[in-house]
């Protein structure tokens, strides 16, 4: 009866010894689990920190100032006429061919010092490669001489009856004017070249501005 009884206290002990170490590893993991959750909230928290941060280094005229002239744009041609979308999308353009030039500064890591000697000469290459087309009549930007020539031959392409000597005379004017252009083309793309470095050289050529 006494071995009996020994027997069962010890069986009371073990048990409750077993629920204290339960207990313990329970309270252990509760601890664990509420240290990984902590240390979860404040990594989400530094992420989102970190990203205000960025957002805050962005410079001015990427992603969200873009996305806020687009919304202007499209508010502005909503309610214009005719004459004045043509105005608005022309204004649009020029926007676009300046923004694309500037772009250049920092794909090409230039301070701004630099970027006043290089800024001229990409643009050179720029407009040769990209001139604006004539939107409406009566524009106050210049043809170009290509715009001229090509001009010349297809009014007198409606002129049925053109000679055959007229429209070769044309053509050979067009050609030859197209010709000037992939001189000065030539030129201007040398002239920017010899002011790059070999890693922005290879920018350029990959961007299409440099062969």
């Amino acid at each position: 009866m006494r071995q009996q009884h020994r027997s069962t206290s010890c069986d009371r002990h073990l048990t409750t010894a077993g629920m204290i170490s339960r207990r313990v590893v329970v309270g252990s993991s509760g601890l664990a689990a509420l240290s990984l959750l902590a240390g979860s909230a404040f990594g989400q928290e530094g992420e989102k920190e970190a990203g205000r941060t960025r957002a805050e280094s962005v410079p001015r005229g990427s992603g969200r100032d873009r996305m806020e002239e687009l919304k202007a744009f499209s508010e502005r041609m909503r309610n214009a006429s005719p004459e004045e979308r043509m105005r608005i999308m022309e204004e649009r353009r020029v926007q676009e061919h300046q923004r694309a030039i500037e772009d250049f500064k920092d794909r090409l890591g230039v301070s701004d010092k630099e970027w006043a000697v290089i800024k001229p000469k990409i643009e050179k290459v720029y407009n040769l490669m990209h001139p604006f087309p004539q939107m409406r009549v009566g524009t106050e930007r210049p043809r170009t001489e290509v715009e001229q020539r090509s001009s010349e031959l297809r009014e007198l392409l409606r002129n049925q009856e053109a000679t055959t000597d007229q429209i070769k005379a044309k053509l050979a004017a067009l050609r030859a004017a197209k010709e000037r252009v992939a001189q000065q083309l030539a030129t201007a793309k040398q002239d920017l070249r010899q002011l790059m470095t070999l890693r922005q050289e290879v920018d350029l050529v990959l961007s299409g501005l440099l062969d």
